[in-house]
């Protein structure tokens, strides 16, 4: 059975651990970037450092903003087309995805640098940390483009029918950032530095085996003169389909800076630190439940370009179940484990005090993550945005923010932490409309809708 027929006729459920699982671990080794960077520095410098690190991590967001823009609304595009077998579109997706992830990036590292001072103000850093999160921030904003050309290639090898190759894009880099990690903070005592090289190396490392893997044909691109002709009805529906991730990754900037804000009003240098392991327990949790959402991608692609609505649908509340069966699992280990989840970040008297409530406060109704994360690639996946950028914009902007300045009013520091499962809740009401409306539209096209139901295979 060929890989088209395999995704039009195939079961679902093998078809989307095929894709989700390594996605998701391929997701949750470019957060171990910055969690490493932190664990090693928390337990080697201490809480300045920590939140010299943690004030930074918005950066981390607007890097992943323009690269996670371009790969996710290319290789979208790339699935559709594949379904509908056009391959000059195909290439030319990639091609355009790639011109695009170099314009950016690359804007945004001479942007960073050019107002490093600044943007670290608005950042919300404190004196103590300032000198840490400044030499941070200048060795990490270089790799930019590194980060987004990585990003690119691993999805497009995913989409291509190999997301274990996909997978190693990302392990590459991270292995990498490990290793230097313990020898440049652990071995050298080189501190922020080293942790700040170790990543920029990871990175280069990373972006570099996936463009081997592209370039040796181990994807569905063909390369040829006209791969890498702009085309701007395409570039703008790239990111058109990506630009919910967009919006994700900027609004998680910008909540950064107000957590930090807020956070280091309410309890300083002790609070933002707590913020970093709270960050970082939130990428455990979001990593799997956007993996999951990535490796439904071309499922859905693929499946919406042929018009086989009803496995769609199928494919939608199939893998939905499956992301909140994996999220709840990690929601247990956060709520009956905090002490030891704090501990591996060398924590303080003083950030147990906080972190112990501030982590079972942030993650008390995570489960529902699973599928709200899952509706919004959805509607990408199927060339529809803006139901994703209605549900994103919502959850991490308007409901959030103010939620982050009222609820301390009533219920002090713990109120900071209470803002973000309150906007998911309201989130998942919205997503589920929006899938409602979504399924009636697709049915009612569907040459067999009685067959179009959760369970169709």
């Amino acid at each position: 059975m060929n890989e088209k027929n395999d995704f039009s006729t195939g079961k679902l459920f093998p078809m989307i651990l095929k894709y989700s699982i390594p996605a998701a671990i391929s997701l949750l080794i470019t957060a171990i970037y910055n969690i490493v960077d932190r664990i090693f520095v928390g337990n080697f410098n201490g809480t300045s450092a920590l939140a010299g690190l943690s004030i930074c991590f918005p950066l981390f967001y607007m890097m992943m903003a323009f690269g996670l823009t371009c790969s996710a609304g290319g290789s979208s595009l790339f699935s559709l087309f594949s379904g509908k077998g056009e391959q000059e579109n195909m290439n030319r997706s990639f091609g355009n995805s790639l011109i695009l992830v170099v314009i950016c990036e690359v804007l945004l590292s001479v942007f960073l640098l050019l107002f490093a001072n600044p943007i670290l103000k608005v950042f919300g850093v404190t004196e103590t940390a300032y000198e840490y999160a400044l030499a941070y921030y200048r060795i990490v904003a270089l790799g930019c483009l590194f980060q987004g050309l990585s990003q690119v290639f691993c999805d497009f090898v995913r989409v291509s029918g190999k997301p274990v190759l996909g997978m190693g894009v990302t392990a590459v880099g991270a292995v990498t950032n490990i290793i230097l990690d313990a020898v440049f903070v652990a071995g050298l005592d080189w501190g922020v530095t080293g942790a700040a090289w170790a990543t920029v190396i990871g990175q280069f490392l990373s972006a570099f085996f996936g463009a081997y893997l592209v370039w040796k044909g181990h994807t569905k691109v063909e390369i040829k003169r006209d791969t890498f002709a702009f085309d701007a009805w395409l570039s703008r529906t790239i990111i058109s389909c990506g630009f919910a991730f967009w919006i994700a990754q900027m609004a998680m900037g910008l909540i950064s800076l107000v957590y930090n804000s807020q956070l280091g009003q309410y309890g300083g240098d002790t609070a933002i630190s707590v913020y970093a392991v709270v960050s970082s327990m939130m990428t455990f949790v979001i990593m799997p439940a956007s993996g999951i959402s990535q490796g439904i991608q071309p499922i859905v692609g693929n499946n919406f370009g042929a018009k086989q609505y009803h496995r769609v649908m199928a494919t939608l509340y199939q893998a939905s179940a499956f992301s909140v069966g994996i999220t709840c699992i990690i929601w247990i280990v956060i709520m009956v484990f905090p002490e030891a989840i704090l501990a591996a970040f060398g924590a303080t008297e003083d950030m147990l005090a906080i972190g112990v409530p501030g982590l079972r406060a942030n993650f008390c109704i995570t489960p529902i993550l699973g599928f709200v994360m899952l509706v919004t690639t959805f509607f990408q996946s199927i060339a529809k945005p803006m139901p994703s950028i209605v549900i994103t914009f919502l959850r991490q902007i308007l409901f959030l923010i103010p939620l982050i300045y009222i609820l301390p009013v009533l219920w002090d520091i713990n109120g900071i932490f209470m803002a973000q499962p309150i906007s998911d809740a309201l989130a998942l009401i919205i997503s589920i409309f929006f899938v409602i409306r979504e399924q009636r539209t697709l049915y009612s096209l569907s040459d067999n809708p009685v067959q179009a139901g959760p369970m169709a295979s």
